[in-house]
């Protein structure tokens, strides 16, 4: 009897049992099958845009394309280096205008100008056109001053100053040349300072001249100033700046 009731008992244990463990048992609990991950199309990376190279950067460049064999040249007796260099955006593409001066000149050698037309691509540039000797002015090989301004007509142009002493006598002259898509023209040449200091006892006369008034396309005024004062008017006429009348500047 007591044999019967224990069974009966484990019996009922066993049912109640099982009835927990379905009823705590959910679908949740079930493994998730493992499941390969599906293959996405890699994107393309967006292409990254090289920066622009800085003013510097373009200048060595074009300096580079330019002279590149170098900005040093043998003349007969002596050398020419083109050490000082602009690099102009013109309307028509990229202009590099350098300043040459001889090393060991004699009193006749003159400072140089040169103008190399360039082409630009993707940051590099090719040499165009070469034009060697676009104003020539001074002595003791090098001019004076040198400038690139917008101000006189509606391209670049190069304004260059040189001079120099003669037997007493003191001259200076202007050039200017204007960058043109075929290349560069000289649009205007000034005599621009004199002085007899040098070659006459007591009083002597001088005068020198700078630029003003500019009115682009039409003219500019070169005012004298020094012993003598005055003012010389030059007008754009037929693709150049002349003089309008006559000018109280000694002659060299």
């Amino acid at each position: 009897m007591r044999r019967a009731i224990a069974a009966a008992m484990a019996g009922v244990a066993l049912i109640a049992g099982a009835t927990v463990w379905f009823a705590t048992r959910s679908p949740e609990s079930e493994p998730a099958p493992f499941r390969t991950p599906s293959a996405r199309p890699s994107a393309s990376p967006a292409p990254v845009a090289s920066p622009s190279p800085d003013a510097a950067t373009r200048l060595a460049r074009a300096v580079a394309a330019a002279f590149p064999k170098g900005t040093r040249f043998p003349r007969e007796f002596n050398v020419m280096e083109f050490d000082d260099h602009r690099l102009i955006d013109a309307p028509f593409g990229p202009v590099l205008v350098s300043h040459g001066h001889v090393e060991d000149a004699g009193h006749s050698d003159a400072g140089t100008i040169r103008v190399d037309y360039l082409t630009e691509r993707d940051g590099s540039f090719a040499l165009a056109r070469s034009f060697p000797k676009v104003i020539e002015l001074g002595s003791m090989g090098d001019l004076g001053d040198w400038s690139v301004s917008d101000r006189f007509t509606s391209l670049p142009v190069i304004v260059a100053e040189g001079g120099g002493t003669w037997q007493g006598y003191s001259c200076s002259m202007t050039a200017l040349a204007e960058l043109r898509p075929d290349g560069p023209a000289e649009v205007a040449s000034i005599r621009s300072a004199y002085s007899n200091g040098g070659a006459v006892e007591g009083v002597a006369t001088s005068a020198e001249g700078k630029i003003v008034d500019i009115v682009r396309g039409k003219g500019f005024t070169m005012r004298f100033t020094g012993s003598m004062t005055f003012d010389d008017r030059y007008v754009w006429r037929d693709g150049r700046f002349v003089l309008d009348g006559k000018s109280r500047l000694p002659e060299c």
